[in-house]
């Protein structure tokens, strides 16, 4: 159990900084606080600047890294910086016009467009839901072994492990008999030492590995598609995009198009490349992560398939986005896909790559 506690302490405080991350949180607010962390490139000769912002460095938006790292953006004559926005919300520089493109959750595109700032999906990075529900001993080795106890479900009450949580558990009939905390990860520890902490929402395979590996037990797995598709009502869930404003769309077509390209261009190398290229390639934009966590994720997104092949969403996982979302009370009206997506640009990359 001691071992238990800390690994999950280790494992939750790191959450932002580590490879396997991927956590979303996906309301839109400014604080006066916010910081910004800024990779740099050098030597990009005359090649155009892009700003990408992210709230975390997750493994989950490969394509994006890699499209910078395996030169696919100098070759549109782009050079991408990464800018980690931490104390504000990461699609606040691109509705402001600060930045060109925002890597965030599905429930970004969903908020901000009901909220009436318009802003489009132009590319999804996965097809398959990475969560986990991890029971935190072998005590809870099911979703109704939680009742009468607490589950993390994220800080946010309206972030995808927030709702990922709820629809577990009301899927199990125990709406209102497990409550969902959004306490902050540092707080886990404690809540499990006390008894408190019953399981907690993983967002990425590495720390799903750290808890299992001390006597955690999976639940719930997001990529087992009979299981998910049980819960949420479909196998695939396009959850981790990129995001670009309706004003840019508009105003600058084609910057939005090389960029697209060059992630598709990445999107078409990961299908062929090992899980120990996809892994060294990533490095260069993972500083705080180590080789063994880069390469397990690689792993086990190529084994479970849980990288997208081509970028599009599909009906049935845009459907269970609007469903999740607003069982996290993210949003209440029930938006078309031509309000969320903009896959016109996929489209034209494809055709130029001859898929």
């Amino acid at each position: 159990m001691k071992k238990l506690l800390a690994l999950l302490l280790t494992c939750t405080l790191s959450l932002a900084l580590l490879a396997g991350c991927g956590q979303t949180e996906p309301a839109v607010e400014e604080t006066p606080d916010a910081q910004t962390e800024t990779d740099t490139t050098t030597d990009t000769g005359d090649l155009e600047k892009i700003v990408i912002t992210e709230q975390v460095r997750g493994y989950h938006w490969a394509p994006a890294y890699l499209a910078q790292t395996l030169g696919f953006f100098a070759e549109e004559g782009l050079d991408a910086e990464f800018q980690t926005i931490k104390g504000s919300d990461a699609t606040t520089p691109v509705l402001s016009g600060d930045a060109q493109f925002a890597l965030k959750g599905i429930e970004t595109a969903l908020m901000v467009n009901e909220g009436g700032q318009g802003c489009k999906v132009v590319l999804s990075t996965t097809q398959k839901y990475p969560y986990q529900v991890i029971g935190a001993t072998a005590e809870y080795d099911t979703l109704e072994s939680l009742e009468g106890g607490l589950l993390a479900g994220g800080q946010s009450t309206n972030s995808g492990p927030y709702s990922f949580a709820k629809a577990c558990i009301n899927y199990a009939g125990l709406d209102g008999q497990v409550e969902i905390s959004t306490m902050a990860s540092a707080g886990y520890a404690a809540a499990i030492e006390s008894g408190e902490l019953q399981g907690a929402i993983s967002t990425n395979p590495w720390s799903a590995k750290q808890l299992t590996d001390a006597g955690g037990v999976v639940i719930v797995d997001g990529t087992d598609d009979a299981v998910i598709e049980e819960i949420i009502g479909s196998a695939s869930y396009e959850l981790f995009t990129v995001i670009a404003s309706d004003e840019l769309i508009a105003s600058n077509p084609d910057l939005v198009q090389r960029a697209v390209n060059a992630m598709a261009k990445a999107i078409q190398w990961m299908q062929t490349a090992s899980a120990e290229e996809i892994a060294e390639n990533l490095k260069p934009l993972f500083d705080g992560a180590t080789e063994e966590e880069l390469l397990y994720d690689a792993q086990f997104d190529k084994d479970r398939q849980v990288a997208t092949t081509d970028g599009y969403h599909t009906d049935s996982g845009f459907q269970a986005a609007i469903n999740l979302t607003k069982l996290a009370d993210g949003i209440t009206g029930d938006p078309t896909a031509d309000q969320i997506f903009d896959e016109t640009f996929l489209d034209k990359a494809w055709e130029a790559l001859g898929q």
